[in-house]
């Protein structure tokens, strides 16, 4: 199988081990994009051009300034927004339990969490499942409607907040509509000659 990861990240630096030392260290790979040192964790971060070259770099033991430091692949970002669903109008008194359980029957979860009010800590009537895999949520968004503990809920698909258009309001991307008893979602639509 072709190696695609271009990124390593290194764990156990040193604080003298600068942007410029590492460059210069794993140079002898390959051609470097990127470094990215976090002194606060101890960590970096090597993007070679060519991701052949960080692969033959994996193979290798590395010792920076006499300090053997651990070299793996960096995990890829993923984008969460395809794997993560809004659940709208779910009945007041349920619980995180009853929530998650019934959308681990649709694949395997990172993160089920139902909305409480800070303050009276009830159900604010919607929450978020964030699945594994994108298969996942698209099995459940077949369906725009699921029954669950007997009250008709509504599922879509969470847009990240770079993607959603401007309110121009300060509201958040979704509502509860008290009359329809459903959640909507916010869309800005110019209005010509309003503004």
């Amino acid at each position: 199988m072709k190696f695609t990861n271009p990124k390593l990240v290194i764990n156990g630096i040193s604080t003298e081990m600068d942007e410029s030392i590492l460059r210069r260290h794993f140079s002898a790979y390959g051609e470097i994009k990127h470094v990215v040192v976090d002194d606060k964790k101890a960590i970096a971060f090597v993007t070679f051009v060519d991701p052949s070259k960080a692969q033959i770099s994996l193979q290798q033991q590395h010792i920076i300034l006499g300090r053997k430091v651990e070299v793996r692949p960096a995990k890829p970002k993923v984008e969460i927004g395809k794997r993560k669903i809004f659940v709208g109008g779910l009945p007041r008194s349920i619980t995180d339990e009853e929530f998650k359980g019934y959308f681990e029957k649709f694949g395997s979860i990172v993160d089920a969490v139902v909305i409480h009010d800070k303050e009276t800590k009830r159900s604010r009537g919607f929450g978020f499942v964030t699945y594994e895999a994108e298969e996942s949520a698209n099995l459940v968004l077949r369906t725009n409607f699921h029954l669950l503990n007997n009250k008709r809920v509504e599922v879509k698909k969470v847009t990240p907040r770079q993607e959603m258009a401007p309110t121009g309001f300060g509201f958040p991307p979704y509502y509860y509509d008290p009359y329809f008893q459903t959640y909507f979602y916010v869309v800005w639509v110019p209005i010509p000659g309003f503004y």
